[in-house]
């Protein structure tokens, strides 16, 4: 087939129409268009300056296709006439950017079977059809993978017009214009939809290779260099020795880095840093590990002042004001634990007293029955007093609570302090109580998943037997849900209706096979472990081993930084490619959280290769 592409501007090429002739979008006006099986008008990205057809180019396709030519057109202008009934496609409004759209299969389009989901990154417009059989839509989809139904507010994506002898297809969306290959998802049904598009249509549509490939499983050694070299190379350390910190994440939706710098981020890579150093034999690491650290204290991250609400607290992020603003249990308890582990292993005195200010924090402000609010406010607490906010109520949730007992037993360490202890002990087993109450987040998966921590340790204080019970009844439910590739699958959704908003999960309903590594597999690498050196139990053991195994198979290999050597957020388990459900608009699937995931993920790796734990 002889083929020619007009565009104003080069474009990816990512997906693209097999043996071309391109030729500049000017050109058209005066191309013999009866020279080429097949004529590709290929619109603008640029939402300011929209491309459009003139009546003489409509009366050329038009007369082109009535003797049997294939028109394909994406993102033309068409509020006029014209264009309008040549397309078969009328414009209601501006192009404008995809947000939280997804486009669905119309009909069964070869392999991609009818209400199929997929997504895509850049421009689309609003219109509606006519006279044209309506292949693909998009529209505000809040399911994962597939949707019975179409939604009432649904637009035509790509539609098909026989007219006269030949055929016109439209696209009202960036399809071979979009301009980030790597956010075709899921990649393997991006390949069935070109599939069935060439077959529809005659075009030789063909898509190349994913960007985000798996590294697979080359063993935890290799596994960490990769890892490390993703912190050094992704742009995720604004200098590369740690000396302006760790920056947060590359964001799900946009790619790009979240420049926000957090503690609790801080923590999770300074404590890799702190054993790959360990495990290595290079110091540059553990010295990274202290740089990372030093920048919190350097740029006032810790509340420092003895006469404030908030003394001892960190802020959440680089606060504009001179104190913390909300303070978050989990991220301030992420810091405790980790400083006061990195006091006993280095013996840093600095370590020792900031974690032990931050821990008698945590302590003044937490409940006689050992539980906390998920975050205190300080305006609340300078009403209230630290007295007042024990009142607050608390957040049943294991994700803010667990990792608070974990850190007391870390100050327990430090300072040998039975009050310490008693506070983790006393927090453990009215949570444990208190069961049915559980509140999460994202799934009790990713809930029980963090409920682990402290609790191996605390078994050897409790003579009740009730927190081994519930250490092995937790580990039962999530084995439960262990996939045959080694990775739990997210189950039980709290909130499945959540969706277009902050923490929300990346799937709704159990069995759609997605796996998390912001909350679930990557806390869990580090949590297993510590339950099987806390019980011996070869069960925990074998769970750990399942897990790291998955972990390092789907570590991400690509040839663009950002990703190479990283981990995302959401897995497919059954397309083996990294996908979910998009409604988390702050940490969605495609997120590669620098703390969070990443760096936990590699600590649970070196605690498996140090043969130790972090409560010994």
């Amino acid at each position: 087939m002889k083929v020619v592409i007009f565009s104003e501007k080069p474009f990816s090429g990512h997906m693209n129409i097999e043996g071309a002739l391109r030729k500049e979008w000017a050109d058209l006006e005066s191309a013999v268009l009866e020279e080429y099986d097949a004529v590709c008008l290929i619109g603008s990205q640029s939402l300011d300056y929209p491309l459009s057809l003139s009546m003489e180019v409509c009366s050329k396709l038009w007369a082109y296709a009535e003797k049997g030519g294939l028109v394909y057109a994406e993102m033309i202008e068409a509020f006029d006439f014209p264009t309008s009934r040549l397309l078969g496609w009328k414009q209601d409004f501006p192009a404008t950017r995809r947000t939280m759209e997804k486009l669905r299969a119309s009909r069964d389009l070869g392999r991609l079977k009818e209400g199929a989901l997929l997504e895509w990154g850049g421009a689309m417009q609003q219109g509606f059809s006519f006279e044209s059989e309506v292949l693909l839509s998009f529209g505000p989809y809040g399911d994962t993978h597939h949707s019975v139904h179409e939604a009432e507010s649904a637009r035509p994506a790509i539609n098909v017009r026989k007219l006269g002898e030949g055929t016109v297809v439209y696209a009202a969306f960036s399809l071979f214009s979009s301009p980030s290959p790597e956010q075709l998802r899921p990649y393997s049904s991006w390949a069935m939809l070109l599939e069935a598009l060439s077959d529809r249509t005659g075009l030789p549509c063909v898509i190349g290779e994913p960007s985000i490939k798996l590294a697979g499983d080359g063993g935890s050694e290799q596994a960490l260099a990769c890892n490390m070299r993703w912190f050094e190379r992704s742009g995720i350390l604004p200098v590369r020795d740690g000396s302006e910190g760790v920056f947060e994440n590359i964001h799900s939706v946009t790619a790009k880095l979240s420049k926000d710098r957090r503690p609790d981020c801080h923590a999770h890579t300074a404590l890799m840093f702190h054993l790959y150093g360990r495990w290595s034999g290079d110091a540059t690491y553990e010295e990274r590990s202290y740089r990372l650290m030093d920048y919190l204290f350097r740029e006032g991250y810790q509340d420092m002042d003895p006469d404030s609400e908030s003394y001892g607290f960190f802020k959440w992020y680089q606060f504009p004001g001179a104190h913390p603003h909300q303070i978050f249990t989990d991220d301030n308890a992420w810091a405790c634990f980790v400083l006061l582990y990195l006091a006993r292993s280095t013996g840093r005195e600095e370590y020792r007293r900031r974690g032990i200010l931050l821990a008698q924090a945590l302590l003044d402000t937490q409940r006689r029955d050992g539980l906390r609010p998920n975050v205190l406010i300080r305006s609340e607490m300078k009403t209230l007093g630290r007295e007042g906010v024990l009142e607050l109520e608390p957040s049943l949730n294991p994700h803010f609570e667990s990792i608070t007992h974990a850190a007391y037993i870390q100050a327990y360490l430090v300072t040998e302090d039975e009050m310490y202890l008693d506070a983790a002990l006393t927090g453990t087993r009215t949570l444990l109580a208190k069961e049915a109450a559980y509140k999460f987040m994202y799934s009790r998966t990713s809930g029980l998943t963090r409920l682990l921590l402290p609790l191996g340790y605390l078994i050897g204080h409790d003579g009740t037997g009730e927190i081994e019970a519930a250490l092995n009844r937790t580990m039962a439910y999530l084995m439960e849900h262990r996939h045959a590739s080694g990775g739990i699958e997210e189950a039980d959704n709290p909130d499945p209706q959540r969706f277009g908003k902050e923490d929300a999960g990346v799937y709704i309903a159990n069995g759609e096979g997605i796996a998390d590594q912001l909350y679930t597999n990557n806390f869990l690498l580090m949590n297993s472990w510590e339950a099987w050196k806390a019980t011996g139990n070869p069960a925990y053991k074998e769970l750990y081993d399942d897990v790291s195994a998955f972990m390092r198979s789907i570590q991400i290999s690509s040839e663009d930084k950002r990703y190479d050597g990283g981990w995302m957020r959401a897995f497919d388990l059954n397309k083996r490619e990294y996908f979910g459900n998009n409604g988390d608009t702050g940490w969605g699937p495609y997120c590669m959280e620098s703390g969070w995931t990443n760096a936990i993920a590699s600590a649970g790796l070196l605690l498996g290769l140090l043969d130790e734990s972090l409560f010994a």
